[in-house]
Order: C-alpha cells, then sequence, then structure tokens
C-alpha cells in the first residue's frame, strides 16, 4: 500500500509540485539535511520516552531542546514508532523492527509517531523539525512565511487524521484530539487538534486517497495481484496441513 505521504505527495497541485522543485533547485542538499535531522529528533523522542539518556547531536540541540516537556505531558504512552502494548503487536512487521497501521477500506498505510493519554484524553501526536513555525491559521495575503508554515499544518493534520482513521479500522482505538509538537531552532510549538477538526481532515485525505488510487491505477493491478497470490499461498498451505 502506498504510505500516507506518498498519498499526500502524489495529490499535491501542480502548481505546488512546481514549487516544491524551484525550492529544491535553489537549496540543493536542503531536503535530505531536514531529513537528517527530522531523524536524530525522532531518535532523541524515542529515548526519552524510554528512559534512555539522550545523545542529541550538538548541531541539532536546538531543535531537541523545549521538546521533552510536552512528551512529559503524557500519563500512558501506547505507541512511539512501534506499539508498546502487547495487543497491537501484530501491527509488527515479522523481524519486529518496523510497525505500521493501515487501512484495507482505502488503500494506504503509514507510521505514527506518538499514540497515548493526558488526562485520559486519546492523543495522536507528531514530532516535526522546521525552519519556520507552523501555523494552525490561513495567513494574510501576501505572508509568504506564513503561507508556508499553514501549508505544513495542513499537511500534517491531514497525516495525523490518516493516522487515527487506519489506527481505528486495526484495533478500534480512536484518538480523541492530535497533537503537532514542532521545534524550531527558536521557539517549540504544541498544536491541539480537536475531534471536530480531525474529522474535516481525515474526510480531505480520504478523498485525496481515491484521488491517488484514481490517478495509479497500475497500483491496483499490482495489489490484486498481490492478494491473489497471498490467496493461493493460503490455501496451498491449507490444503498441506489437512
Amino acid at each position: 500500500m502506498p504510505s500516507v505521504t506518498t498519498v499526500l505527495s502524489g495529490t499535491e497541485s501542480e502548481k505546488s509540485k512546481a514549487g516544491l522543485r524551484i525550492w529544491q533547485e535553489k537549496n540543493p542538499g536542503a531536503l535530505q539535511a531536514a531529513a537528517t535531522r527530522g531523524t536524530a529528533i525522532h531518535q532523541c523522542c524515542e529515548d526519552h520516552i524510554r528512559g534512555i539518556p539522550v545523545n542529541c547531536p550538538e548541531e541539532y540541540l536546538p531543535f531537541w531542546n523545549g521538546m521533552s516537556q510536552y512528551l512529559d505531558w503524557f500519563d500512558t504512552i501506547h505507541w512511539s514508532e512501534r506499539p508498546l502494548r502487547p495487543d497491537w503487536n501484530h501491527l509488527r512487521s515479522d523481524d519486529r523492527e518496523v510497525a505500521y497501521v493501515w487501512s484495507t477500506e482505502h488503500k494506504y498505510a503509514g507510521c505514527p509517531d506518538l499514540i497515548g493519554e493526558i488526562g485520559g484524553v486519546r492523543v495522536i501526536a507528531d514530532f516535526k523539525t522546521s525552519n519556520g513555525p507552523y501555523s494552525a491559521f490561513a495567513p494574510d495575503r501576501g505572508d509568504r512565511v506564513g503561507y508556508g508554515g499553514w501549508r505544513k499544518f495542513q499537511k500534517c493534520a491531514q497525516q495525523m487524521a490518516a493516522y487515527r482513521y487506519a489506527l481505528n479500522e486495526r484495533v478500534g482505538y480512536k484518538c480523541d484530539v492530535a497533537l503537532i509538537i514542532v521545534t524550531t531552532e527558536e521557539i517549540t510549538q504544541g498544536i491541539f487538534i480537536d475531534g471536530d477538526q480531525l474529522d474535516l481532515y481525515e474526510s480531505r485525505f480520504l478523498k485525496r486517497a481515491k484521488m491517488f488510487h484514481d490517478l495509479n491505477p497500475e497500483e491496483e493491478d499490482i495489489n490484486e495481484a498481490q492478494d491473489c497470490s497471498t490467496q493461493e499461498l493460503q490455501e496451498q498451505t491449507d490444503a498441506a496441513s489437512t
């Protein structure tokens, strides 16, 4: 199944895709640098959650400072990159190295950063590092920095709504709210998204998932072939066991 981020990227407008290409041309290596930074901060978060000493590379310390206070809000943690509760272990790969949630109904998959509870409220959270702050509000006309933060927020909100839907489909656990934890070199943000807003972003994402599959019919053929192969293998196994 395509990942949530693949669905979102694959259904961007041509204008947005062109803008990203231009930005990459003007900032060679910046995308990879951001990915490396994000991976380092995610590792810091995982270590902190598990009570392991955090060894953050010095160049990323400004992005780590301030993050732990939001992680410490959680009273209970059910998932940190992978399930921490035994009844969710079927969401892990056979080698137990990775874990996913997925929707068989809408055909997508992904890995949430954090799922837990704060004061009994079910929360799905995502860690982001950014050169600029996120914004939950549409910017004024001409505010390019604000527009960038707002677009990032919109994409992340749909991403978490997609994970929430898939998690509920798989294990019947529906998060009440989402929390985006964003760190920049100057500030750390904790942005909550309530259930009604998540329902709206969920609807938007599911429309994009349908659009993605409509635009990529070859994906359907591959999935159908894999499903048939799996079914044939199961039939052979069942026959052998009888």
